[in-house]
């Protein structure tokens, strides 16, 4: 059997599907009534013409039914996006899941059914880009140059391109010529409907003063902006990027490279970006609403955000803040750019790393969460809980040793605003180690009126489970889990503290 599809009749209304059986037995025709989607493009000049149906067949049908024959319209593209999408969206959100597709064959199938089909799928095939030196980099970059000089007569695939991920090599010396910087002209020149890019093991020193100003120029309109492991000669060469992207809206820095600190003590030097004079230090994006730092100078960064917020009496109106590997020299910044945020930070993510061992009463003193008062979501990453040391046995009755994560516990009761959401990745070293944490105080702080509108606490506890680490922190926390919001996962913990 063969199914003909035929075009859709503008302005009908939705009805049923009916089937028409024609007389021959090869030919099997559903016709459906839809209007035009509003959501998709009127794509009829590119849809493929029905199959004409032979004259004997139309005098058969007429002259066995007694309904008159119209022309069939098309079924409606929305089936055709949902049959496409189903295949394409991937199983998981990590950047190996979006970027390298494993039903890849099975979307380029769909992109041979008709041109229809070619456009649906078009834009599944090419919304996440992954580019590297190498065969693959090389001939996308060849590609693209032979669609926008025109050598193709097929519409260029260009405009489906949203999201893009370029990686610099690391191979051969530092002096040797680098894929990217031939590469960056024709990207940036071409890819112009980007939604995001994300930079991966870009030296900003190595790049060509052409290549600098595409990449700031063709890529100036992304929403969503990520530096990964890129270095920079200096921090204000870092802002000054930054500071070029004024419609980014998410802003991800990770592990970020400076070789020295050139941030002026005095934070009157940070001046308007109408400002022409020589070394001017641009404003912050202005439409910022979500910033995410792990390694990279925290301190620095945020000092010239709020310097320059403060400068022009702006609104703070970053939501969502996401900082990694804390530690006690980027606390007292953390501590007072969360309270100028203020009312308008919604989402929090703080992530620590061994250091908080020691150091936890020292990082917590600076962050006071009382400020933030519409909080809505708090995760707290990287909890280590090491292994106890053993009893001393030269006394009798030797003292216990103090809970462990008491820090944790003074940084929750700083809290004022009502949380609907609460999550808290623990490592612990073993089971005795799990014990020893302040689940007591954690849960007297939980009880309190500002927890009473929680209605999600996950706790990971990161490590190979033995049956009894998840009684243990159900037992622990055994009022969250009698009103049904405590959710404990034992394994490998996937979520991440910086992605956007």
């Amino acid at each position: 059997m063969a199914i003909t599809l035929i075009n859709t009749v503008p302005g009908l209304h939705l009805q049923s599907p009916s089937l028409s059986i024609i007389t021959s037995p090869i030919t099997l025709v559903h016709s459906w009534k839809s209007p035009q989607s509003p959501a998709f493009p009127d794509l009829s000049p590119i849809l493929p013409l029905p199959t004409p149906v032979s004259s004997v067949l139309q005098h058969r049908v007429s002259t066995k039914s007694t309904s008159r024959v119209t022309s069939f319209p098309r079924i409606p593209p929305e089936l055709f996006l949902d049959i496409i999408s189903f295949l394409a969206v991937p199983d998981s959100s990590t950047v190996s899941d979006i970027y390298d597709q494993s039903n890849l064959a099975d979307i380029c199938n769909c992109s041979l059914v008709s041109r229809f089909w070619l456009y649906a799928a078009r834009d599944h095939l090419w919304r996440y880009v992954r580019l590297g030196s190498g065969r693959r980099g090389n001939n996308f970059i060849e590609l693209l140059q032979h669609y926008t000089s025109g050598g193709s007569t097929l519409p260029s695939f260009v405009p489906h391109v949203k999201h893009l991920f370029i990686r610099e090599s690391r191979g051969g010396l530092s002096w040797n010529p680098k894929w990217l910087n031939a590469a960056l002209p024709t990207l940036a020149g071409s890819l112009v409907n980007l939604h995001s890019l994300e930079a991966e093991r870009i030296t900003w020193e190595y790049l060509s003063s052409n290549s600098r100003d595409a990449f700031m120029k063709g890529f100036k309109g992304v929403r969503k902006l990520a530096l990964r492991v890129c270095e920079f000669r200096t921090t204000l060469d870092m802002i000054r990027v930054i500071g070029e992207f004024e419609d980014v809206e998410a802003l991800a820095l990770d592990g970020v490279r400076c070789e020295w600190d050139d941030v002026p003590a005095d934070s009157e030097v940070f001046v308007s970006r109408a400002c022409d004079m020589l070394g001017a230090i641009p404003k912050p994006p202005r439409k910022l609403r979500e910033l995410a730092m792990r390694g990279t100078r925290t301190r620095h960064v945020l000092k010239w955000m709020r310097a320059a917020m403060k400068h022009d009496g702006r609104r703070v109106t970053v939501e969502v803040l996401r900082l990694g590997a804390l530690g006690v020299k980027s606390a007292p910044a953390v501590g007072k750019f969360l309270k100028m945020l203020g009312a308008s930070l919604k989402e929090l993510h703080l992530g620590f790393d061994a250091a908080f061992i020691d150091d936890g009463d020292e990082i917590v003193s600076h962050i006071d969460l009382s400020h933030n008062k519409v909080l809505r979501e708090m995760h707290v990453y990287g909890l280590i809980i090491p292994s106890l040391p053993p009893p001393d046995l030269s006394g009798l009755h030797p003292p216990p040793p103090p809970p462990q994560l008491m820090p944790l516990t003074a940084l929750l009761d700083g809290v004022r605003a009502p949380l609907r959401a609460l999550s808290l990745a623990l490592h612990p070293a073993d089971l005795h180690a799990l014990s020893s944490m302040d689940f007591e105080g954690l849960a007297h702080v939980l009880d309190g009126k500002p927890w009473t509108t929680l209605e999600d606490v996950q706790v990971v506890v990161a490590t190979e489970d033995d049956g009894r680490m998840g009684g243990i922190v159900n037992q622990k926390l055994d009022r969250l889990f009698e009103r049904g919001v405590l959710r404990v996962d034992v394994g490998f913990d996937d979520r991440e503290v910086i992605l956007i």
